[in-house]
């Protein structure tokens, strides 16, 4: 990835883990939180990871709920950044830590079975 891209998505992710604090409240689905954005090289397109945690609904109502409010969102963003285009968003659910949970997970039940086994 080009330098430029990665620091416009490092500019992107930072904006948007402020706004989602403060400004989104409203939308009730919990802690949100932006793990990773991965912006196309012409910067028109930005795909968003976000982690959610405390939140009553599944993960896929609350990321419809995001993707429902985009234009809002965009809108936000396009105040704080100082780019030429304001790169269209599309929300996405990282399940790095649910994997990451279930790997764990079976590393531990095989332990235990050697353990047991010997």
């Amino acid at each position: 990835m080009a330098y430029r891209v990665e620091k416009v998505a490092e500019d992107i992710k930072h904006k948007m883990n402020t706004a989602m604090s403060k400004d989104l409240s409203e939308i009730n689905i919990g802690l949100v939180t932006i793990s990773k954005v991965v912006l196309s090289p012409d910067l028109k397109n930005a795909k968003i990871y976000v982690t959610l945690l405390g939140n009553k609904e599944s993960n896929d109502k609350c990321i419809d709920r995001l993707n429902f409010r985009k234009k809002h969102i965009r809108f936000m963003l396009g105040k704080q950044l100082s780019v030429k285009y304001i790169p269209d968003i599309h929300f996405y659910y990282d399940d790095t830590l649910d994997t990451a949970e279930r790997v764990f997970k079976i590393l531990n039940d095989l332990k235990k079975n050697e353990n047991t086994n010997p």
